[in-house]
């Protein structure tokens, strides 16, 4: 049987913007199902719902997607290089708990954005979301993405 050695190096910053990136779609999609989960309960249709996130107000369900899963990835990649100076500072102290709660507070922040800053200046149909549906999916976004970015660092 062979031995082998894993090398690690530093994460740099391209790197911390690419898991970013990524793991901010995936966290993207799973916010994008749960909220067409509750419109679908609330008796809308998941293309409808899909539309929502379509900015030029045509409500494509395809556009809308896009455009949700790219919004996603940006802030994927500002959370990645954020978590990961944060990572770097406090290092061995960083359990999946603190990573969640970092994932928690930048849901919430993003929340705060877009409730109070986005939403309101678009007219988007996300207003008539229940407020707490929009809470909650940004919290599931928050916790997806720091716990994905959390397993490697």
């Amino acid at each position: 049987m062979e031995n082998t050695k894993q090398i690690s190096k530093p994460m740099t910053i391209g790197d911390a913007a690419v898991e970013g990136l990524i793991y901010g779609i995936v966290a993207g999609l799973a916010m994008a199902l749960f909220i067409v989960l509750i419109e679908f309960w609330s008796g809308v249709a998941p293309t409808t719902a899909l539309g929502y996130f379509d900015a030029g107000g045509n409500s494509s369900p395809i556009i809308g997607l896009f455009t949700h899963l790219a919004v996603s990835g940006i802030y994927g990649v500002v959370f990645g290089i954020v978590t990961m100076g944060v990572a770097r500072m406090f290092g061995a102290r960083m359990n999946l708990g603190v990573w969640l709660a970092l994932g928690i507070l930048y849901g919430a922040l993003l929340f705060g954005i877009a409730e109070w800053i986005v939403l309101p200046r678009t007219n988007s149909p996300l207003m008539d979301m229940p407020t707490w549906g929009l809470a909650v999916a940004h919290f599931i976004f928050g916790a997806l993405l720091a716990g994905l970015c959390g397993r490697r660092r």
